[in-house]
């Protein structure tokens, strides 16, 4: 009986953990995410299929895939745009309803606006990143994700939030 009890307890503290937010290694809040799994156009729902043309009538749908983030489902739909430009549009449920919530695509250096340039030089003079990610959120906000090696060679990924001109960077992961 004492075995089982302490099993029990060691369940519900495991399925307790399973439910917390999970701090990065600066202290912020970091998303809890399944991992993304490809799937198959034709298994996506009509409704994403439908949202996505929508959305972005002149998209060559590609690719998606699909994977769980804080309990939430998400579609992450791509293709390449007619002057081959790829595109992606992450899509989720609010309120039951599916609703794009970033679009997304590669950008270079040369294309953030100055105010994102200088927060991100502000936060890490002369780092060059590898890669960056304009990610569109609908609203008038855009978060620029920046990922490259930090001077002692471990992955990096820096957030600047734009919004009506102000750049910030970002202590916490951006949540929709």
């Amino acid at each position: 009986m004492k075995l089982a009890t302490a099993i029990g307890l060691i369940s519900i503290f495991i399925l307790g953990l399973a439910g917390c937010e999970t701090p990065d290694a600066g202290g912020g809040r970091k998303v809890v995410a399944s991992g993304k799994e490809d799937v198959d156009l034709n298994a996506v729902p009509a409704e994403v299929i439908a949202l996505v043309r929508a959305s972005q009538p002149e998209l060559n749908v590609s690719e998606a895939e699909y994977e769980t983030r804080d309990g939430n489902e998400y579609y992450d739909v791509g293709g390449t745009m007619p002057d081959g430009s790829e595109l992606e549009l992450d899509i989720t449920r609010i309120d039951g309803v599916w609703t794009v919530v970033e679009t997304q695509r590669d950008i270079e250096m040369a294309s953030t606006p100055d105010a994102v340039a200088q927060a991100l030089q502000s936060k890490v003079a002369g780092w060059s990143p590898d890669r960056i990610i304009e990610s569109d959120q609908g609203d008038g906000v855009v978060i620029y994700e920046f990922f490259g090696k930090d001077g002692a060679g471990e992955d990096t990924k820096i957030e600047v939030k734009y919004e009506g001109g102000q750049a910030e960077v970002l202590v916490d992961e951006w949540l929709h």
